[in-house]
């Protein structure tokens, strides 16, 4: 942070002699902007034009965090509407207010609201633009992954490989993710938080479509936690017809079916991957369906 220009300094030091007519104004000026007590009681006897260069000088030999203190004293001082009505000379006094925040907007320490908050909305459509590029380029590096997946020979690499890129897209999504882990009972391939709900995670690459029996032991899995748990199936060679049939049919279902098709949809940036799940709850909900292809959608 570069110094406060010499003439900005004297105005503000004007401002705090003949607009300010009592000592305490200009002490809680100080103490707001960051003044410690005692910076402001070693001198409270001296006027307050002296005030004012004493602790500015204080300021200076504190270094970088004085500096910005000054800043906030020109700041405040610069704000004040109009002097003090109680000041032996008032034209005065408000001239010096008008005078110091000319030179402090001319020196870029003082900016209008006006300014301000176009300067604050440019920065923030800049930080949106670079969080959503660096959104897609992660998103790219994901798709490379999940491609490559596709001519790794090893079936149980790959199988290993599947499930840590599922936890690099569950991050990327920015949702809650525990990864596999095993209980006295069972062993899960990972758990995901999505609205309020937790959602089990299978996760399956294999030739043939999933069938009735590999859902139904997933769902059980799912049964045996409390109602607010659901299960998220990914089967990369889809589901067998019967096997959804059954599910739309059920009494109760608390899974929902993702494949490998709904996957690269996604990975294209076509959908994003957490709307692309609260529509298949909701088609889950709505209309009974477990399975609805985010091609549809």
């Amino acid at each position: 942070m570069e110094p406060v220009p010499f003439p900005v300094f004297e105005a503000a030091v004007q401002v705090a002699g003949q607009a300010l007519y009592w000592r305490n104004s200009l002490r809680q000026i100080m103490r707001n902007a960051g003044v410690s007590e005692n910076g402001y009681e070693k001198y409270s006897e001296a006027s307050k034009y002296q005030i004012f260069r004493n602790v500015w000088d204080d300021l200076d030999r504190a270094g970088s965090p004085g500096r910005k203190v000054q800043y906030k004293l020109v700041a405040a001082l610069a704000d004040l509407e109009k002097a003090d009505s109680k000041v032996p000379d008032l034209e005065a006094g408000n001239a010096s207010i008008r005078n110091l925040r000319l030179l402090a907007k001319r020196e870029n320490i003082l900016v209008s609201p006006q300014d301000l908050a176009r300067e604050q909305r440019r920065q923030a459509a800049a930080l949106r633009a670079e969080e959503q590029y660096a959104k897609r380029a992660q998103l790219a590096q994901l798709s490379e992954i999940f491609n490559s997946l596709h001519s790794e020979p090893d079936t149980q690499k790959r199988g290993y490989a599947f499930e840590k890129f599922l936890a690099a897209l569950f991050r990327w999504a920015e949702l809650d993710y525990h990864g596999s882990y095993k209980t006295e009972t069972d062993q899960v391939d990972g758990a995901v938080v999505i609205d309020a709900f937790t959602y089990l995670v299978e996760a399956r690459w294999r030739k043939s479509p999933a069938a009735d029996a590999e859902l139904g032991g997933f769902a059980h899995k799912v049964e045996r936690r409390i109602d607010a748990t659901r299960g998220l199936f990914i089967s990369m060679a889809g589901f067998r017809e019967e096997a959804i049939g059954l599910y739309r049919r059920a009494k109760e279902n608390r899974l929902i079916l993702v494949d490998g098709a709904d996957l690269a949809i996604i990975l294209e940036g076509r959908l994003d991957f957490t709307d692309a799940l609260r529509a298949k709850v909701n088609a889950a909900s709505v209309q009974g369906e477990p399975y609805v292809s985010v091609a549809s959608l």
